[in-house]
Parts: C-alpha cells; sequence; structure tokens
C-alpha cells in the first residue's frame, strides 16, 4: 500500500528513510527531534563523502528505525545504483523522504520497482506500507511519477499471470473493460481474423484452445499530426510447436509480456497531452503443440498476401508481427512504424541484460532514445540495419522465409523481416527487448529479476516530449 503523506505525525509504527547529500539536507530531521549524538554522526559521515547507509534505532510510537542514506556525487556508483544496494533489504513498512524533488522520485522509483514481487498466487501476501512523505506542493509531481509507476506494474503483473489464467480472449476483455477516456479500442474475433484475412496469425493459432485476438487502440489527437503505428506480439505461451523447444519451456508464459507493456504506455498517455497520434495493434495467439499445426515447410499466405515459406515453427512472433504490421499499414496512413518483441538469443550475446537493440530507418526516434540512454535508466544501443538484411529474407520457393539459418544476425534479420510487410514506406524503427524486459539474470537498479516492465518509462517520456 503506497500512501502520501503531508503530516510526519500521521505516521504511525515505520521506519523513516531520509536521502542526503550534504549538511544543510537535515533540517528535515528537525521535527525528529533527533538526538544531538546522532546528528553528530551523521555530519562525519557527509565529511568523509563515502555512499552509505547509517542505521538508529529510534523506538518510539512514530518510527522505529530511522535510515539515512549518504550519497556523495563522487565515484562510479549512480544514485540509483547506491539505492537499488541499499533498499531492498530495509524492512517492508517504509517512510521515504529525500533532500530534493529529483531525488525523490529516484527514491520512489527504487522503493516500488526493486522491492517489487509478485503475489498472486500466494495464500499468506507480505504487508507493506510505503509512506512517501512530501510538502503539498510537491503532491502533483508525486502523484504523477506514481500513475506511471502503477503502469510499469500493471506490466510487470500481467507478465507474470500464467497462460492457464491470461488467455488471448481474457487479456482482450482487459483492455476493452478498461476506462480509457481518449482511446478508442477494437477487437478482432478468431471470426474476425478468419474473414480479414490475415493469414499468418491464424496460422499461428491453429488449433490451439486458446483462439487468437487482435486489438487495436486507437489514440487520435490530432489528423493532422503525424501518426505512429506500433505493433507488439502477445504470444500467450510459445511451446515452439513442431520444432519444439527443448529448453526453457517453463518460462514460455513470457512471451506476452511485449504486448503488457503497449497496454502500459497506452494507458500511461490516453489522459496525458500528446502531440501525434498513436494507433497500437496487438495481435495475440498461443503457439502451442496440435495435430492442425503448420508445419516446416508448409508455404503461408500473409495479410498483405505475400507468401512466407515456414523454415521454423519457433519463428511464429515474427509472422504475427507481420500482420499486424501490414494491418496497420493498409488501413491507416502511418508516418512512423513500431515494432517491439524479442528476437533470438543474439540480443542477449550483443547487449547483455542491460542494453535494448534500436534499428533502423527512423533516425528521430532512434537518435532520441540513444540520447535517453545517457541519463536513464533504461539503455539501447543501435545495431547495424541496412538492404543486404533486407534482401537475405527472401525466399527460393516464396516470397519470404521466415527464418534465415546462415545469416546469424538474428536481431536484425527479424527486423528485416518484419520490413518487407511495411505497405507504404513509413518510416521504420524495431526494438529487441529481449532480455531487459525478461530479466533472467539477476536483479539490478529498478529492474527486478525477471520482468522489469522495461519501456514503459522511456517510450512514455519520449512521446510526451514530441
Amino acid at each position: 500500500m503506497i500512501q502520501i503523506k503531508n503530516k510526519i505525525w500521521d505516521i504511525k509504527k515505520s521506519n523513516f528513510v531520509y536521502l542526503v547529500e550534504k549538511n544543510s539536507d537535515l533540517w528535515a530531521l528537525n521535527s525528529l527531534k533527533i538526538d544531538e549524538k546522532i546528528l553528530i554522526k551523521i555530519k562525519e559521515v557527509i565529511s568523509e563523502e563515502k555512499n552509505i547507509k547509517l542505521q538508529f534505532f529510534l523506538w518510539e510510537k512514530h518510527f522505529e528505525n530511522i535510515f539515512i542514506l549518504y550519497y556523495s556525487k563522487k565515484g562510479n556508483e549512480t544514485l540509483i545504483e547506491f539505492l537499488w544496494k541499499e533498499l531492498p533489504s530495509l524492512p517492508n513498512n517504509l517512510t521515504i523522504c529525500s533532500n530534493n524533488d529529483k531525488n525523490l522520485l529516484n527514491i520512489i522509483d527504487t522503493c516500488i520497482l526493486s522491492r517489487y514481487k509478485f503475489e498472486t498466487y500466494k495464500s499468506k501476501k507480505e504487508e507493506s506500507v510505503l509512506n512517501i512523505f512530501i510538502d503539498k506542493k510537491q503532491n502533483k509531481v508525486v502523484n504523477e511519477r506514481l500513475s506511471t509507476l502503477e503502469n510499469i506494474i500493471l506490466a510487470r503483473n500481467l507478465w507474470e499471470t500464467p497462460a492457464c489464467d491470461l488467455s488471448p480472449e481474457n487479456f482482450a476483455k482487459i483492455i476493452k473493460k478498461t476506462k480509457w477516456k481518449n482511446t478508442k479500442v477494437k477487437v478482432f474475433s478468431p471470426k474476425d481474423i478468419e474473414k480479414k484475412w490475415l493469414g499468418l496469425l491464424h496460422a499461428v493459432w491453429k488449433w490451439s484452445a486458446n483462439k487468437p485476438h487482435m486489438v487495436i487502440l486507437e489514440r487520435i489527437v490530432d489528423k493532422k499530426a503525424p501518426t505512429f503505428g506500433f505493433v507488439w506480439k502477445w504470444i500467450v505461451f510459445d511451446s515452439g510447436w513442431l520444432d519444439i523447444k527443448t529448453q526453457m519451456m517453463y518460462d514460455m508464459k513470457d512471451d506476452m509480456c511485449w504486448a503488457a507493456q503497449v497496454y502500459a504506455i497506452m494507458k500511461e498517455l490516453d489522459e496525458k497531452k500528446i502531440k501525434v497520434n498513436i494507433i497500437a495493434c496487438i495481435p495475440m495467439a498461443e503457439n502451442f503443440v496440435s495435430a492442425e499445426s503448420y508445419r516446416p515447410s508448409d508455404i503461408l499466405t500473409s495479410y498483405s498476401w505475400k507468401t512466407v515459406n515456414i523454415t521454423n515453427t519457433d519463428a511464429e512472433w515474427r509472422l504475427i508481427l507481420a500482420d499486424g504490421v501490414s494491418y496497420l499499414s493498409k488501413n491507416y496512413k502511418i508516418d512512423n512504424m513500431m515494432t517491439i518483441a524479442t528476437l533470438t538469443w543474439v540480443a542477449l550475446f550483443a547487449l547483455g541484460y542491460r542494453y535494448a537493440g534500436i534499428m533502423w530507418t527512423d533516425r528521430k526516434v532512434i537518435d532520441e532514445l540513444l540520447k535517453k540512454s545517457k541519463t536513464d535508466f533504461e539503455k539501447y544501443s543501435e545495431f547495424p540495419f541496412d538492404h543486404y538484411f533486407v534482401e537475405k529474407c527472401k525466399s527460393e520457393i516464396a516470397d519470404l522465409d521466415n527464418w534465415t539459418k546462415w545469416i546469424y544476425s538474428g536481431s536484425t534479420m527479424w527486423g528485416a523481416f518484419i520490413y518487407h510487410f511495411l505497405d507504404n514506406n513509413e518510416k521504420f524503427t524495431h526494438i529487441d527487448i529481449a532480455w531487459v524486459a525478461n530479466n533472467t539474470y539477476e536483479p539490478y537498479g529498478l529492474f527486478a529479476k525477471w520482468t522489469t516492465g522495461f519501456w514503459v518509462d522511456s517510450l512514455s517520456k519520449m512521446f510526451l516530449n514530441m
């Protein structure tokens, strides 16, 4: 539970956490009537200019402990890294306070995101209260940030929900029932998908018990303004089908997290003032073994009528993205098309768990994300991309192969595959967030282990600043 408090004495049985950078920041401790010996100790630490956490026992009805987080700007450790190292180990019931607005937002981010736990399916849940102690003039900026964090947590919670409870149909219902103020929702049923001949999406579904859906979210602010098209995949569970996965099968519920993130972004932008139009497309299916499965060597016909030679049934996400991109390209006037997905292990080998890969023709978007990477916690790195890769997607027996074995530049190649489904020469950006979204290695900074909600914050900021 998160509560905003403007009066310190409204708080009971908590632990006070205060971030300081210099002696003059200690004024906020005056109302706590801190013992002079404690203040002297804190000042001694500040004079040493080394990052440290101090704990003092108060044992009174408002606060049991006080934790002083002293951060020196000297050294290579960023503030987020320092907070991440210290905050997760603190007790559940906290009251946080900081010396300025910027640091306050950093400590709020770290407290909520780095301490994230998914407990929906636990019979006994840990009780936790986070009080944010601020001046009333800070209410607006803090509430706006909490709204963004709520959407990041929403994306994380959806990712963690197992496929047995979050089918394409169930997720489509969640989107439709959301109280949108400025966003129009269209839901395509399985019959709509067949009728419109979204052939690749239909083939990937064929014939899981969880039927496919496709959702279109329209946020139109001005018909004369530029329009961004977004396409993200939702594979509720990815078994690999006939090219069945022999490893990591347990983790395959995570193939829907990218769609969870675009849903969270659209919620974040629904009531915000933006200057561009956004059309988001979420094709949803389950890639599951079935007697009706398509096979390696099958040739499928896409919504754009391009034919695709299936060389690997575990390369299903690019099929449903292709139909989504074609649908937006044919039915809307799109200026900038963006796709986001996991691609291959290549992104992990190239960038590790800290950077998302971005590529291709929309320099404005790519440069903006690279610029933000210098200061924001969500970071991007550019992959090479040119027409060599586009040509290598072509098939000897169909228009395209859905997987090209010997090129190896996996992230780039599958962005190139999607490029073939742009019908109107739209500017195009592809983002590979495979291992920053699904952090299987270790928690760090604002990212817990496993689901991170990566991209909700940085992309929302980008559109708000356009």
